[in-house]
């Protein structure tokens, strides 16, 4: 029997990131920054969000599309972005003169103004240990004598805010501090005429940690200042972008652990090495930026150094304008153990270097006009509805069916958005009697895949990343196809 092929990739079996406590607090202190410290929610609230065994009935995999809202054509562009590109160089006189202007611009509203009687206390309360608890008060006495040092007695990090003890992220953003600080010492003059050197560093230390943390998370960066934040990171690091994000992570998982001064020193200086001096100045650059809203940013991102230079790479790589894909795009979709980056943009993104034909990689039909029809250098047609995308590419082919590799479902839609569903790279056509198959596959239970009795493929994979779930799909495919399983 004649088979559709399908090129397969090789399957990245290591386990996505789990960031779901961080995100959920850093992504409710952005948005509420000035209202205090944040409720709980964490882990616990981010696995509420998966859907569990009683609401996994086989019954939402059929594909339905009478359940199917159709919200029109609704074309976009779904663009799989390159990282094989150079670093932008920033040095340190660029970064200060940049700092000295923006902080001018920052609304620091993160920090609250405390009277220095009750930050001592604060303090004081931290470095008074509970029973087996002495490592707390010398952490807390270690902390304090490192905001002396930098001239800024108390709680310089505003780190006791949301209660007496230092906390898992509270080692964090200790870590954070270290790290960043090199790249702040030549500021710290032309700041102290000007600011308030505490809350300055306060703000930057949350808000790196803050967006760090969203980028890390298990679900995709939407709409606002974090998208607009992760994009210009990307277009100013290329290939590093990556290395930063897996850095960071170690960081998150070993600061947790520490018990001294001395090993969030070393945690932090560690990440600092990993990522060089000038992956350091580009996140603290574009952190700074960042505060505020996203018009803040448009406004900043172009006056920022070596914009240009970014600018002109991504254009030249991907057809795209910079700050048209930070700040235009619907959502960004990282998946950090495989090493991609995927964005949804609207078509009016494609830049004229595109529309010239600079290498736009064509759709399954290419030879199908229709407005908008131009394609960055690994973009896709993408579609908010399944309907849409079936009158635009039409039937499937003689004996063929369409088929999502990553599947067409509730929980997957919630998650990516329906462009990164319905799109010309994930949607493709197969065989009628493989199609069958596959689908009887996903309905299977197969402990030796999924390492439990009581899931179905389909129910484990659907919590694994996109690119996961994209890579598994081909290989079951090959796999069926080829007549290994």
């Amino acid at each position: 029997m004649s088979r559709h092929a399908v090129d397969t990739r090789p399957v990245d079996t290591r386990r996505p990131l789990r960031m779901g406590a961080l995100a959920l607090a850093a992504l409710m202190l952005v948005t509420a920054c000035a209202t205090g410290a944040p409720s709980g929610g964490g882990l616990t609230a981010y696995r509420s969000s998966l859907p569990t065994p009683e609401d996994s009935s086989e019954a939402w995999t059929l594909e339905a599309e009478a359940d199917e809202e159709d919200t029109g054509d609704g074309e976009a562009i779904f663009s799989n972005l390159p990282t094989d590109f150079q670093p932008v160089r920033v040095s340190d006189s660029e970064l200060r003169a940049a700092l000295a202007t923006f902080w001018l611009e920052v609304p620091l509203r993160v920090s609250t103004s405390c009277p220095p009687l009750y930050v001592g206390r604060k303090l004081a309360l931290a470095s008074a240990p509970l029973s087996g608890e002495a490592w707390q008060s010398n952490l807390a006495q270690s902390y304090g004598r490192f905001c002396e040092r930098r001239g800024t007695p108390g709680d310089c990090l505003t780190l006791f805010d949301d209660g007496p003890r230092l906390q898992a992220n509270d080692k964090r953003s200790i870590a954070l501090a270290l790290a960043v600080g090199p790249a702040l010492e030549g500021v710290d003059s032309e700041v102290r005429a000007m600011l308030n050197p505490t809350r300055v560093l306060a703000t930057l230390s949350f808000t790196i940690t803050a967006y760090m943390a969203l980028l890390l998370a298990p679900e995709p960066v939407t709409k606002g200042v974090a998208l607009a934040f992760s994009v210009l990171m990307w277009g100013y690091l290329g290939w590093e972008f990556f290395d930063l994000l897996r850095a960071y992570a170690q960081l998150y998982e070993d600061a947790p652990q520490a018990s001294s001064f001395a090993e969030l020193r070393e945690i932090g200086e560690r990440f600092g090495r990993v990522i060089g001096p000038n992956c350091v100045r580009i996140l603290v650059m574009v952190a700074t930026a960042a505060i505020g809203e996203t018009a803040a940013l448009m406004s900043k991102g172009p006056k920022l150094p070596g914009f240009g230079q970014a600018s002109s790479t991504v254009e030249a790589n991907t057809g795209l304008r910079l700050m048209d894909a930070a700040t235009g795009a619907e959502r960004v979709i990282l998946s950090v153990n495989e090493g991609t980056i995927r964005i949804v943009l609207p078509v009016n993104a494609v830049s004229m270097t595109a529309r010239n034909g600079g290498g736009a990689r064509p759709a399954l039909k290419p030879n199908k006009s229709t407005k908008g029809s131009e394609l960055p250098a690994g973009g896709y047609r993408a579609f908010k509805s399944f309907r849409a995308f079936k009158r635009y590419m039409g039937k499937a082919g003689e004996g063929l069916e369409w088929h999502h590799l990553v599947e067409k479902h509730k929980f997957n839609l919630r998650r990516f958005g329906a462009e990164a569903l319905h799109n010309t790279e994930n949607v493709i056509p197969l065989n009628k009697d493989l199609h069958s198959e596959v689908s009887a596959f996903y309905s299977s239970k197969r402990p030796n895949i999924t390492n439990s009795y009581s899931l179905t493929v389909r129910e484990w994979i659907r919590t694994q990343s996109y690119e996961k779930q994209r890579s598994f799909a081909l290989l079951v495919i090959e796999k069926i196809r080829t007549g290994e399983w």
